[in-house]
């Protein structure tokens, strides 16, 4: 009796801890090939065994249960986005689940991206749903205030815990500028470095960019911004029409005068210290050159004289006040 049960633990013993590592090695031709997998919260053990056997994790999900079952980690496994090899060892991936050794996803943010590019971006990384994120975003008004950087998140964090981990960056960044948002509020100050994101591309000209729009509002002239009408549409154009400008929106910086109602995108930090410290300029005009740069004007003359010369080389992108 003695004698059967030695046998039966030593069975036990192989199938447990020496076979899986075995069939791992046997014939593990793609060993290096990695997917990602998402384990949603309260899903069973069987339905995971149908996930990972489906996406070529494991072999045999019957062995799999079973190996579960002998390990008492039936209803251990924890839900996450796992990062997991082709033909994993059972009992490696029944540590790392039990663990919840969840993925840990690298990727920036670029600077200029409205709230809807971010949430797509993070729903493309299955960190969480863009509907759900946006969702946040809208309710608390956070649209620019959510910092693009290089961010390290844990796939387990919610969508309200990136926008967490992004305002509590942006609020560093915004940290030592507490004596100049005194004088000028926050969101003042965070919609139009929106703008100078979005009409300036080279740093050293967004202090001069910044300078126009203070300028176009303390004159009492609209800001004429076709970042702010793109952003009315929902959508980049290389050039807009006609009908583009004249659309119904409070964004619409070329039939409201003043702001729009908010920022239009993720400023990053230039872009904020250009709005904190504008150039002193009289520039009333801007237009693009095509290269990158922009060509200011003191007057509307020598504005309708920069376009022409820029529309004679075909470098005019319509990007003005």
């Amino acid at each position: 009796m003695k004698k059967k049960y030695q046998i039966s633990l030593s069975l036990i013993i192989f199938f447990v801890y020496v076979a899986p590592p075995l069939l791992f090695l046997i014939g593990n031709k793609r060993f290096s090939e990695v997917r990602i997998i998402r384990i949603e919260p309260q899903t069973c053990s069987r339905a995971i065994a149908d996930l990972l056997q489906e996406e070529k994790i494991i072999r045999n999900k019957n062995f799999f249960l079973l190996l579960l079952k002998l390990t008492r980690n039936e209803r251990k496994l924890q839900a996450g986005l796992y990062e997991l090899r082709s033909w994993t060892s059972p009992y490696d991936l029944i540590r790392k689940l039990a663990k919840g050794e969840v993925a840990i996803i690298t990727l920036t943010i670029p600077e200029g991206y409205t709230a809807t590019q971010i949430a797509n971006l993070l729903e493309k990384k299955q960190l969480c749903s863009s509907e759900k994120f946006l969702k946040v975003v809208k309710e608390n008004e956070l649209e620019g205030f959510l910092f693009p950087a290089r961010y390290t998140i844990p796939s387990s964090i919610s969508s309200e815990g990136i926008i967490s981990m992004m305002e509590q960056k942006f609020k560093e960044v915004m940290c030592p500028y507490q004596k100049e948002l005194e004088e000028i509020s926050l969101k003042k100050i965070v919609t139009i470095a929106s703008i100078v994101e979005k009409e300036a591309q080279m740093d050293w000209e967004r202090p001069i960019v910044a300078s126009v729009l203070y300028n176009r509002i303390k004159k009492g002239l609209p800001l004429a911004s076709c970042a702010t009408v793109e952003y009315a549409l929902g959508e980049h154009k290389a050039r807009l029409t006609t009908e583009d400008l004249l659309i119904k929106s409070p964004y619409n910086t070329y039939l409201h005068y003043g702001l729009p109602p908010g920022p239009i995108c993720s400023p990053g930090k230039p872009s904020l210290e250009a709005a904190l410290f504008p150039a002193k300029t009289n520039f009333l005009f801007f237009v693009s050159k095509g290269d990158g740069t922009n060509a200011f004007s003191e007057t509307y003359a020598q504005h309708l004289k920069s376009k022409g010369i820029l529309l004679d080389k075909g470098n005019n992108q319509e990007k003005q006040p």
